[in-house]
């Protein structure tokens, strides 16, 4: 892009309002409520395919972004 990555990042943040970094959290926890919603994978093992080592780690991200844990949005969505 010919760009720094410092210019690039401020760019991106003016245009989605997110830093890049959070942008692509939010994104992971798109998918994360995609895979709540259409599998029966434990919990665990959608976080380990979304790149998290940490199980805890991913609830408290998926917490941060849909205000509920990721047992009680499989719960809401398939109840």
């Amino acid at each position: 892009a010919n760009m720094s990555p410092s210019h690039f990042s401020a760019l991106f943040k003016r245009q989605t309002g997110f830093s890049v970094l959070d942008y692509f959290m939010r994104l992971k926890m798109q998918r994360a409520g995609y895979l709540l919603d259409s599998t029966t994978s434990p919990i665990k093992v959608i976080a380990a395919e979304l790149g998290f080592d940490d199980p805890l780690y991913f609830s408290r991200s998926f917490r941060r972004i849909h205000n509920c844990s990721p047992s009680e949005y499989r719960a809401i969505q398939k109840g």
